[in-house]
């Protein structure tokens, strides 16, 4: 679909410009909310949605969907407040023109914003009502707007000091996406598994897990994804005793997020961790010496960042910044 990207966008705006061909739009956008979501669109689709939906006020099957595609993009963002309106809009939209599909979609995407908020219970609750969900169907058909319930739940079991428990729940979803060949969700999955080998105290497994999570991430341009990717690694390397190298993914990580929404969602557990660890590193190196190296990643492309967290080496300056 990206190679038709420019088709897309033609196709979206003659739709958008043509009396009573809006909905056609609106079918369009929501069928494609992969690449607004996982393929660093979300500003892109979230603007052609805001005009779909405004286009299409009266609630309908179609207008559901794009309500929580157009959550899930605000969620993506950082925009937790937007992200739980449409969450909300659409689950009461969809019960009056009895959606039951969108009613516990807009579930899962309410416990996604919720997890973001840190209302840790109220996430558990949600997410868990989607998993069950998915867990009732048929499997062997997967719901991909359901199945990262269960990379979140795992992440909110983190927050919630259960590593053990996340990693039990990863372990299934690694289990399934490998049977049916999905990958995106594969390299949420492993992201969220070093998460909780972080808290556990397992940095060796835990850098295994986000690299393995990233070689999957290049197959697509998920650049919210790669982001979390990168803060984990810089969190691992700090505790594997390299802060400089910590320092500079996390500058480089900082001036990407800056570039597509709100950094770490606004996720309390995550900005938590952060600073707990840029403190560490400051105490080990210096608050000089930490900020030389956030200088020189912010200065590095998310292609260079990604290899810099996938190297072995112990020098923590690539040769393109070094050059630089």
């Amino acid at each position: 679909m990206r190679q038709e990207h420019d088709n897309i966008r033609a196709a979206l705006n003659h739709c958008l410009t043509t009396p009573g061909q809006s909905h056609v739009a609106l079918e369009l956008l929501s069928a494609l909310w992969f690449m607004w979501v996982a393929c660093g669109l979300a500003r892109e689709g979230r603007l052609y949605l805001e005009r779909a939906l405004k286009a299409n006020p009266q609630p309908s099957k179609a207008r559901c969907k794009a309500l929580w595609v157009m959550s899930y993009v605000c969620s993506t963002q950082g925009d937790i407040t937007a992200a739980m309106e449409y969450a909300e809009q659409c689950s009461a939209e969809a019960v009056r023109v009895g959606d039951s599909a969108s009613v516990i979609l807009a579930t899962k995407m309410q416990g996604t914003a919720a997890m973001f908020q840190g209302d840790l219970q109220k996430a558990t609750a949600l997410l868990g009502v989607a998993i069950d969900f998915h867990r009732g169907g048929n499997e062997r058909e997967l719901n991909p707007g359901l199945l990262p319930a269960i990379v979140e739940l795992s992440f909110v079991l983190t927050a919630q000091n259960e590593p053990r428990e996340a990693e039990s729940l990863l372990k299934d979803c690694l289990k399934l996406c490998k049977q049916r060949g999905e990958l995106w969700l594969r390299s949420h999955a492993h992201w969220a598994t070093a998460e909780a080998q972080v808290k556990g105290g397992r940095t060796t497994e835990a850098c295994a897990s986000v690299r393995e999570g990233l070689r999957i991430k290049l197959h697509f341009h998920d650049v919210i994804g790669t982001l979390m990717c990168l803060e984990t690694m810089a969190r691992v390397s700090a505790a594997t005793g390299n802060p400089r190298r910590a320092a500079q993914l996390f500058g480089a990580a900082d001036s990407n997020w800056k570039l597509f929404g709100l950094p770490l969602f606004g996720s309390p557990f995550l900005h938590d961790e952060h600073t707990t660890c840029v403190k560490e590193c400051k105490r080990d190196i210096g608050e000089d010496v930490f900020l030389q190296y956030v200088n020189e990643g912010m200065r590095l492309t998310l292609e260079e960042a990604v290899t810099l967290a996938l190297d072995d080496e112990e020098d923590p300056l690539p040769r393109a910044a070094m050059s630089s």
